[in-house]
């Protein structure tokens, strides 16, 4: 079976960044203009970094562009920044990274008001044009979550159910579906994606908090089985988000690094399935490489590298 194991956003074994901002008060074109070529020169050193680590999955983090869906933004930077798209899509393409985006909690498209559906589909639709942008196709995904309940838990499915037959296609082809920590579990992502066709992002720690109790939530090889089902070729390798828990803290905070007894005993319980592991921890980078040193990943036989 082949595994990339990937990490979010920010790198912290170089000095490049992807998420420059400024204050709103601050925002001009001009200093916006900055700020993306900045960014993204960032994110080509990040990928070029990953391809020389024999790291294959990459999430880019959502303020690559700053204020992207907000009005201040009025810079055409998908055109302007034509070049360094392409030439950073080359690179993805040529080194075979696995990308994804995965927007804020403001982003609730089963909301009854019709106004944050509005503004939570405009910011789908910029991360859809960076995707876009890139030129890379649609196994480069953008991950959600359902939503709020706002007190009725079957209409809040429905709604969501509602809104995203009717997005636009850019941005359905590459949006896929994540348990949380507090409202949806698998088991409720997994019936929308039943009516719906989504794919499903399985998020270990958030099936960990957020479960129903019942002897089937222990059944993790069956969970899995059941999430990748709903994968296919146009929407790539299956996907997990693997986090551990901080410890003392409350349940669902992420710890600093993965605890790599627990991953360990995780991977090689399900290493014969197919997918892409992504951690989510704040030391990013390094609990990918502690991962590679010890499931001696660099040239295990099977798994993306170089000589793939």
């Amino acid at each position: 079976m082949k595994h990339r194991i990937g990490y979010a956003c920010i790198n912290t074994s170089i000095s490049a960044t992807t998420n420059k901002s400024c204050k709103l008060a601050n925002c001009t074109p001009e200093r916006l203009r900055e700020l993306i070529y900045s960014n993204l020169s960032g994110l080509k050193e990040v990928i070029e970094w990953n391809y020389q680590h024999n790291i294959f999955l990459y999430r880019i983090s959502s303020v690559i562009i700053p204020f992207a869906s907000h009005p201040v933004n009025t810079v055409p930077w998908w055109d302007e920044n034509k070049k360094q798209f392409d030439e950073i899509g080359r690179l993805i393409k040529k080194y075979r990274i696995r990308v994804s985006m995965h927007p804020g909690q403001f982003v609730n498209i089963n909301s009854p008001n019709p106004e944050i559906v509005r503004l939570s589909i405009k910011d789908l639709e910029w991360h859809a044009k960076f995707l876009d942008s890139l030129g890379v196709d649609s196994t480069n995904r953008l991950i959600i979550h359902v939503g709020g309940v706002y007190g009725d838990k079957t209409s809040a499915m429905a709604r969501f159910i509602q809104v995203y037959k009717n997005i636009p296609e850019n941005i359905r082809v590459r949006l896929s579906l994540e348990n949380d920590d507090k409202s949806y579990n698998v088991w409720d992502v997994l019936n929308i994606s039943d009516q719906t066709g989504i794919p499903v992002v399985f998020d270990v720690l958030h099936h960990q908090v957020k479960n129903t109790n019942q002897p089937e939530d222990d059944d993790i090889r069956t969970i899995l089985e059941k999430c990748f089902s709903t994968w296919n070729e146009q929407t790539g390798i299956p996907k997990i988000h693997y986090s551990s828990q901080r410890p003392g803290a409350r349940p669902g905070v992420h710890a600093d690094s993965i605890n790599i007894d627990d991953f360990t005993e995780f991977y090689f319980r399900f290493r014969d399935l197919d997918f892409d592991i992504m951690f989510e921890t704040k030391d990013k980078d390094k609990s990918v490489l502690e991962a590679f040193k010890r499931l001696q990943l660099e040239s295990a036989k099977g798994f993306y590298n170089k000589s793939a």
